[in-house]
């Protein structure tokens, strides 16, 4: 008797090119609104200003963005295509990404106490926009890498 053995399709990728324009955006921008010494810069692109302690990059956040953007796209986009090879739902992600955004641009705002000093502090709410934006992004992929895991995805 012969059996059909049927493989999977291939995981299409949504992620592993959705998860870099994120970061490569959100960078671009805070670079352009880092907010006070930098700061909300290097907290929202985390996944890569690693990469500036290795070359000499000036002192802006300007002269970070080249560093960022080498050290951080290749672990995005390995993490987007992890989401992709467990088949991670989309929908699932932005409900995910939009309550962590909220929610960190929520903890940012809060750290000054008054709105006002905080947005004269950094600037405008560009900044926090963007930060929060980018921390959404990494919350809502380690909450769907741990639920597509836990549920046995077809990695």
């Amino acid at each position: 008797m012969t059996e059909i053995v049927r493989l999977p399709e291939p995981a299409r990728a949504r992620f592993a090119w959705f998860l870099p324009l994120v970061f490569a955006a959100g960078a671009a921008l805070g670079s352009l609104w880092p907010g006070h010494g930098g700061q909300l810069f290097v907290i929202g692109s985390l996944a890569g200003v690693w990469a500036c302690f290795l070359v000499s990059s000036g002192t802006d956040p300007v002269g970070w963005l080249l560093p960022t953007l080498l050290g951080g796209l290749p672990v995005v986009w390995l993490l987007g295509r992890l989401l992709d090879r467990l088949r991670a739902d989309g929908r699932l992600f932005a409900i995910a990404m939009a309550i962590v955004a909220g929610l960190a641009g929520y903890v940012l705002l809060q750290g000054y106490g008054d709105l006002d000093r905080a947005l004269e502090h950094h600037g405008g709410i560009a900044g926090y926009t963007i930060c929060a934006v980018q921390l959404g992004s990494y919350g809502a992929t380690l909450l769907l890498l741990a639920i597509e895991a836990g549920r046995g995805g077809a990695a």
